[in-house]
């Protein structure tokens, strides 16, 4: 079994305030991996972007949905990442 470390960025488009702002977030998978399989329990997940930042700038924007949306689109990045990885067309 090793470990496996993947690192890519994915854009974050959002309409706030009558203006479309588009923010880059890092995301980095960690998880062990045997053969074709991935360790039930292993994967590690990091998000980094300026969330503060966001969040000042946009006073009608709550934290909790903002949380949501990124995750969404992290995780739709996962499997656009994952899917041309496996020599897969994304959807």
């Amino acid at each position: 079994m090793i470990w496996v470390v993947k690192q890519f960025i994915t854009d974050q488009t959002l309409g706030m305030e009558g203006e479309r702002v588009k923010f880059p977030m890092r995301v980095e998978l960690k998880y062990h991996q045997g053969g074709l399989q991935v360790s039930e329990g292993s994967l590690h997940k990091k998000i980094l972007y300026n969330k503060f930042f966001q969040l000042k700038r946009y006073t009608g924007l709550k934290e909790r949905d903002f949380d949501l949306v990124v995750e969404k689109k992290v995780q739709e990045a996962i499997e656009e990442v994952s899917a041309v990885q496996e020599g897969l067309s994304p959807q």
